[in-house]
């Protein structure tokens, strides 16, 4: 499976949210192994003022999940970098956790959301 993230971003913590991006990249390299969904994507919205209910598809035909997620603007601009990674990395975790589809056994999104848990742990234990 393949993992995208990319958003739409205030230009001021671009830097940061690609930071942040690259960390979380590493962690969900974990994924790579499951077949059975092709592409696992989250389009983040971190925008001042911004606020939408985020969406999520299913794209059959592509077998591909695509999340959205509102990042705390505020939050984001003023937290350091492991804070900026801990942020996204909670906010992508939650949005895969609450994830829910008629078109793709629940046992599957565990298997992912599992997958990432312990990736996540066994990368903080290292660090």
């Amino acid at each position: 499976m393949k993992v995208f993230i990319g958003g739409e971003l205030e230009h001021s913590i671009s830097d940061k949210f690609r930071k942040a991006r690259n960390s979380v990249i590493e962690y969900m390299d974990c994924l790579c192994d499951i077949s059975y969904i092709n592409e696992l994507s989250f389009y983040v919205f971190c925008l001042k003022g911004f606020t939408a209910n985020p969406l999520s598809r299913y794209s059959k035909k592509r077998n591909r999940i695509e999340l959205e997620i509102l990042l705390p603007f505020d939050k984001f601009e003023t937290a350091n970098d492991s804070q900026c990674v801990e942020i996204l990395k909670q906010s992508i975790l939650d949005a895969i956790e609450n994830y829910k589809n008629k078109n793709i056994p629940q046992q599957y999104i565990d298997v992912i959301v599992e997958k990432m848990k312990a990736s996540i742990n066994e990368f903080v234990s290292n660090k």
